[in-house]
């Protein structure tokens, strides 16, 4: 996986021709989130969710140490009607989010997130979708990783689970090593429970194995729990995250957790 020269991706020629179109599409991204901003104008009567989060500390004394993260989440469901375009019961939404630490005032971790996603028929039983993932993280040399995909979501069993797979494209690059590019899976089951009103719990597990490798896959786990506060549109947020990476650089580790707590507000 980590070496000098550029990977060949063994596929077929559709799939070659389909992952040209995805790295096409991922070039015209902005306008792509200026549309999501502004789909409400042609949406008829829509809901729309905007929320924010953060969280921040800092040591002091025996060493100097800070740490902030900030997140951003803004979706919208309804049904679209513009001239020949009907899309009933559909949503789009954007996640970005970024953390910075510093240690005696030099940079320490560095990482940011962002999905762009778009469900047709989103609270129905199936729901097929698109989806953009950028990612870096500079404390697992990751200079970046974007993955543009097309899958779906099924709801089974208790509320408020479902399980969805996706079909994804991957470009990539570690410090210090050429850009790769291959295929990848995605399947992630989710449960979400509102044990008492006020507090929502959610988990999700991806497993992302390569196409006709499944030597290297990633694993990411997410546990978020929200609780409502007495002030309206305000909780405060618990997340823990869990990441294995089956083959990272030489000289890191496979696997990586992280814990935050922090406050999210509804605009």
């Amino acid at each position: 996986m980590f070496n000098n020269k550029k990977r060949a991706v063994n596929c077929p020629f559709f799939l070659l021709l389909l992952f040209h179109r995805f790295q096409v599409e991922m070039r015209k991204f902005k306008q792509y989130l200026i549309g999501i901003i502004l789909i409400q104008s042609i949406g008829m009567g829509a809901d729309i969710t905007n929320q924010l989060g953060a969280s921040y500390y800092e040591y002091g004394g025996n060493y100097e140490y800070s740490y902030y993260n900030l997140s951003w989440y803004y979706g919208i469901i309804g049904d679209i009607n513009k001239g020949s375009l009907q899309l009933p019961d559909t949503e789009f939404s954007i996640y970005l989010s970024t953390s910075k630490s510093t240690y005696y005032g030099s940079m320490y971790t560095n990482d940011a997130n962002l999905v762009l996603k778009t469900d047709l028929f989103a609270n129905q039983k199936f729901s097929p979708f698109l989806i953009f993932q950028w990612t870096f993280d500079s404390t697992t040399a990751l200079d970046y990783r974007y993955n543009p995909g097309i899958g779906g979501k099924v709801r089974l069993g208790p509320p408020g689970f479902s399980i969805s797979y996706a079909f994804l494209g991957e470009y990539y690059k570690y410090t210090g090593y050429e850009q790769g590019q291959l295929l990848r899976h995605s399947i992630r089951p989710k449960q979400k429970l509102y044990p008492i009103e006020g507090i929502e719990i959610v988990e999700e597990l991806y497993y992302k194995p390569e196409n006709g490798n499944f030597d290297n896959y990633l694993i990411e786990n997410i546990l978020s729990i929200s609780v409502d506060t007495v002030i309206p549109g305000i909780a405060i947020s618990f997340q823990h995250t869990y990441n294995l990476n089956s083959l990272p650089p030489p000289g890191y580790k496979k696997e990586d957790t992280f814990f935050s707590v922090g406050i999210s507000v509804e605009l």
